[in-house]
């Protein structure tokens, strides 16, 4: 009896003890709480968005024709490839807390080196400063507008500050089976013509060599989604130089339109890759390709000038093979039995 009645004494005795211990120790710290990063009406009626990164600045604005760059003569902006993306990053990133007020750590985050600038409906502009990845790696470092302190938040999307990486660089698409007739006029005065008996057959041509219908319908399937690299002004000296003796293809599409792309080059430079210009258009004049000429003339991809033929016999062309030491062809070598 005595010893039962001692465990339950000690028993009493542990529970009184750990009910004083849990009563007197501090509360636990708080799991930091998580807010939106950006505030969600802004980003529903946005008039502007302007983005700062390595050292160069780009911006958008909205028209009543949609979202253009005005630094590249007011083109299209690329909504689904750079707009969207970046708006969806703005709208799921959450602010988690404060990151940092000491002033060292601030600088060593790089907030100044990367922002985004919203502009809403009623004209004011919000700046949001955006730094390094934190050490968690949930996002980058941010500070908002009227702070001093750096916040953690979960922002990792892309920040483009080349403009010209924000323009749509689809001038215009079509289906390259579709195409029924392929003409090719060269600056000499030459011509090569091409075409399909239906849509979906293969190109021919009378006293076109196999190697050459070969390569043009390569071409087509090339210059189906035509891109560009970049725009200038319509009245570039260099540009207009270029396309004033151009290779002009003219394609004839199944349903009667007819697509004509004018490419110009330049000669190349030693060490430097081929610069090439080019101007599309569209028998349909409500086509948005016309509406991109008339802003602007458009550069091509160093790869697209070089696929480009400048003369009929350049048509089927294939790269000759490297040579070997002094100019030498190179031996392929049976391996040692």
């Amino acid at each position: 009896m005595r010893n039962r009645t001692l465990l339950l004494s000690t028993l009493a005795l542990g529970a009184a003890a750990l009910a004083l211990v849990l009563l007197d120790s501090p509360d636990a710290p708080a799991a930091p709480q998580e807010t939106p990063l950006v505030p969600a009406g802004l980003l529903a009626d946005l008039r502007s968005v302007e983005v700062t990164s390595g050292g160069r600045t780009a911006r958008v604005e909205r028209t009543d024709a949609g979202w253009v760059v005005p630094g590249r003569f007011g083109l299209p902006a690329d909504a689904d490839n750079r707009l969207r993306p970046l708006l969806q990053s703005l709208r799921q990133a959450k602010s988690l807390g404060t990151l940092t007020a000491d002033p060292r750590r601030l600088e060593r985050l790089g907030l100044a080196d990367n922002s985004v600038v919203l502009t809403g409906a009623d004209g004011k502009a919000w700046k949001l400063e955006l730094g390094r990845m934190t050490d968690d790696g949930l996002g980058v470092a941010a500070r908002l507008p009227g702070e001093t302190a750096a916040r953690r938040t979960s922002f990792a999307g892309h920040l483009e500050g080349e403009v010209a990486n924000w323009i749509d660089p689809v001038l215009l698409t079509f289906d390259a089976a579709q195409v029924l007739a392929f003409e090719l006029a060269f600056a000499d005065g030459s011509r090569l013509a091409l075409a399909r008996p239906k849509a979906g057959e293969p190109l021919a041509g009378d006293k076109v060599a196999p190697a050459a219908a070969e390569a043009a319908e390569e071409l087509l399937l090339t210059l189906a989604t035509l891109r560009a690299a970049d725009a200038v002004a319509p009245d570039d000296a260099e540009a207009k130089s270029a396309l004033a003796k151009p290779t002009v293809v003219t394609l004839t599409l199944a349903d009667g339109a007819k697509v004509t792309v004018a490419f110009g080059r330049a000669a190349a430079k030693d060490g430097e890759p081929p610069r090439g210009w080019m101007r599309a258009t569209h028998s349909d004049p409500r086509h948005p390709a016309n509406a991109k000429a008339a802003k602007a003339l458009f550069t091509c991809a160093p790869w697209l000038t070089e696929q480009v033929p400048a003369t009929a016999a350049d048509l089927g062309k294939r790269p000759e093979a490297p040579a070997g030491p002094q100019g030498l062809p190179t031996l392929e070598l049976e391996p040692a039995r």
